[in-house]
């Protein structure tokens, strides 16, 4: 109707009247773009909150997770360290009562890290991530992800040599199933039920036996290693997580030395 108008009016030479029309045209076009984009900005900011809300929560479980991970692995190092002392000491490891039997049994626990970061690492491989206004939060997401990586490829490459250890004290002991009763053995437990249906049959194999000390020893090296990094990356992933709960709250990017100072 109005290009009808515009056209009649340009016939007659009304030039009054087709500025006016003219006028209209651009400004519903303008008007119609500006809807638009405000649309587009509000979805944008709805996936923006929404990506922002999933990787919050999954942060705060990945930490509590991570402490129990850590905690876990600490008792396995204290666990190794002793048995280290014991095959030291010859006749305190003849004896081979319930805990020298589940030391070397737990001398090849290493339990792998079951927690994630799922959403972060989505929005990472599809690109989603630069829904996150913020440079540094994305910044972060990326240095998380890679930290969390890396933990997982320390694991792969430590559990081989606990294996190795492992291998090598059953065989050395003697190691010996003498019954088919359930054993209730966890990482970390110095009483463990259901010993007696395990033997060591050559104790004086591993106890004493320098070349098993050293392998214990190298077996306690790694777990000490292995626990500092899971100390180094659980301090960065508290971190990520305050910038991510402080971003959302403040709606504004977060330096990482204020994240390391918020409570």
């Amino acid at each position: 109707m109005i290009l009808q108008r515009l056209a009649t009016s340009l016939r007659k030479q009304d030039w009054f009247t087709v500025a006016v029309e003219t006028l209209i045209v651009v400004f519903g076009v303008f008007i119609g773009l500006q809807v638009n984009n405000w649309n587009a900005a509000r979805v944008m900011r709805a996936d923006e909150a929404d990506l922002l809300s999933r990787m919050i929560v999954e942060a705060e479980d990945a930490r509590m997770e991570m402490a129990d991970y850590l905690t876990l692995h600490n008792l396995i190092l204290h666990d190794v360290k002793r048995l280290v002392v014991r095959l030291n000491d010859k006749a305190d490891c003849l004896a081979m009562d319930d805990e020298m039997k589940g030391l070397i049994l737990e001398v090849g626990d290493f339990p792998p890290p079951r927690f994630s970061l799922a959403s972060a690492n989505e929005a990472l491989e599809t690109g989603r991530l630069s829904l996150i206004k913020s440079s540094e939060i994305r910044d972060g997401v990326r240095e998380m992800a890679d930290q969390m990586t890396f933990v997982d490829r320390q694991w792969q490459r430590y559990i081989r040599i606990k294996q190795d250890v492992e291998q090598a004290a059953y065989g050395a002991a003697g190691l010996s199933l003498t019954s088919e009763e359930g054993l209730q053995l966890r990482p970390g437990l110095v009483e463990v039920s259901g010993m007696d249906q395990y033997r060591i049959l050559t104790p004086e194999g591993i106890c004493g036996n320098t070349q098993m000390i050293a392998l214990a020893s190298n077996a306690a090296i790694t777990q000490h290693l292995y626990t500092i990094y899971i100390g180094q990356v659980s301090a960065r992933l508290d971190t990520y997580a305050a910038s991510l709960a402080t971003y959302a709250g403040d709606e504004r990017p977060v330096s990482q030395s204020n994240a390391e100072q918020t409570p």
